[in-house]
């Protein structure tokens, strides 16, 4: 009668010669193009443009920015919804003081690139094609 664990071993052994062979790709054997990491571009929301911050803008890029504000601790205890109002420019104001301490720069309340991308807003808007 054969010995099974000999059989056992040997059957193992072909499996895992097998196993480290697939692994190495060979060189006519294309490579598959590895997923861009997950950068500010993907995370964050992009800097719309100070023109996008008026009265009677509704947005959830707003609301996402209100909720970022309130975690920073920049509101005032005023509701900060999708609705652009005084309440948000006020809270952003705020968030431009605590960046820029001691009349350091823009504090109008409306919102800039530099303080925008500091925020770091989260994405709400789709992926655009350039940013994939």
């Amino acid at each position: 009668m054969p010995d099974p664990t000999n059989q056992q071993d040997e059957q193992t052994a072909a499996r895992k010669k097998h196993n480290t062979t697939a692994a190495v790709p060979d060189a006519e054997t294309p490579a598959v193009p590895e997923q861009p990491a997950d950068t500010s571009s993907t995370l964050h929301e992009p800097y719309p443009g100070a023109e996008f911050f008026h009265g009677g803008r509704h947005s959830n890029i707003v609301t996402a920015m209100a909720r970022r504000l309130e975690a920073e601790d920049c509101g005032d205890g005023r509701h900060l919804g999708p609705d652009w109002t005084n309440a948000h420019k006020d809270a952003f104001a705020a968030w431009q003081k605590q960046l820029r301490p001691k009349e350091g720069g823009d504090v109008s309340g409306i919102p800039d690139r530099v303080a925008w991308e500091r925020l770091q807003v989260p994405r709400v808007s789709p992926l655009t094609e350039e940013a994939r």
